[in-house]
């Protein structure tokens, strides 16, 4: 057993572990490397002078010692998230703009977007793009947009708002010369990859087994690196309908695939409901996925 105070890294990390059982994904909530959660983890063990979790095959299970902790812990969250925005409320409202956290995909519709909404709201925003997972207790966002899963922890409020529609696109510099279009096969085609899958299913484990008709020509991280790679010529790339369909450049080869159609959700603290910059953005942000949700799932092409 070592000697000390835990750090609130520690317990963040900790907490991130306990809510999603895994490694891989309390790293990629929180934008960090699985060394470094391992690290903090074992820095938390050291300090509780037991084993905080049972490593099993396929999960991180909490020891009795564990869920001990995962209540105080909780608790510790709450009540500095609630001390954090006491502390911001005196800072003016006006001269900070909403913050929005959004993936890739939705951080694009959103600043297509843009002069609605800040019309729509008469608000300032700030849109954020990452794939971390903003902690919204903490105040590190106003608003977060959220794809499938929501998290049941702490008072948050959330809604769901749209669903996104994901289909095959390839330029039509790049078919037109092989004599094909949008109902071709796949057979013998180059295609744009994404990165390499960490769960089944998931999107890219769906797209390399559609890949392997073809030669898999490199794996792009981010969907804008996708669709530029696609518009270029390069092959066929996995895009959400939204922006697929608005590129003249692309053609569509198929519909929308059913079961990689994410769902959309807007998160808030709960205490934010009652801020009315928050609830302005909340609901032009709502009404934009409402207008736009043909475009979005795909089964209107956008002009």
């Amino acid at each position: 057993m070592t000697t000390g105070e835990p750090n609130w890294d520690d317990i963040r990390i900790f907490l991130a572990v306990a809510r999603t059982g895994s490694l891989t994904e309390a790293a990629r909530r929180l934008g960090l490397s699985q060394p470094t959660i391992g690290r903090h983890l074992r820095s938390l063990e050291g300090l509780a002078g037991a084993r905080l979790f049972d490593r099993l095959p396929n999960r991180l299970e909490l020891t009795a010692r564990g869920r001990t902790l995962l209540q105080a812990a909780g608790g510790m969250e709450e009540g500095a998230g609630a001390l954090l925005r006491e502390l911001q409320q005196s800072v003016d409202a006006e001269a900070e703009p909403v913050r929005v956290s959004a993936t890739s995909s939705v951080a694009l519709f959103l600043t297509a977007h843009l002069q609605v909404l800040l019309a729509e709201s008469g608000q300032a925003i700030a849109i954020g793009n990452s794939r971390a997972r903003a902690n919204l207790a903490w105040r590190e966002a106003d608003i977060a947009l959220r794809m499938r899963r929501v998290p049941e922890e702490g008072d948050l409020a959330a809604r769901r708002v749209g669903r996104i529609g994901f289909a095959l696109y390839a330029a039509r510099a790049y078919l037109e010369p092989r004599g094909l279009g949008g109902d071709s096969s796949l057979a013998g085609l180059d295609f744009i990859g994404l990165p390499e899958p960490e769960r089944t299913p998931s999107q890219s484990a769906w797209f390399d087994a559609v890949a392997a008709q073809g030669t898999l020509r490199c794996r792009l991280g981010e969907v804008y690196l996708r669709h530029r790679a696609a518009a270029d010529g390069l092959g066929v790339a996995l895009l959400p309908c939204f922006l697929g369909d608005a590129d003249d450049r692309l053609l569509r080869l198929g519909g929308p695939v059913p079961e990689l159609a994410e769902d959309v959700y807007l998160m808030l603290h709960g205490e934010l409901r009652r801020d009315d910059a928050v609830r302005a953005v909340t609901e032009a942000l709502a009404a934009l996925f409402h207008r736009q949700r043909r475009a979005l799932e795909g089964t209107r092409r956008v002009v």
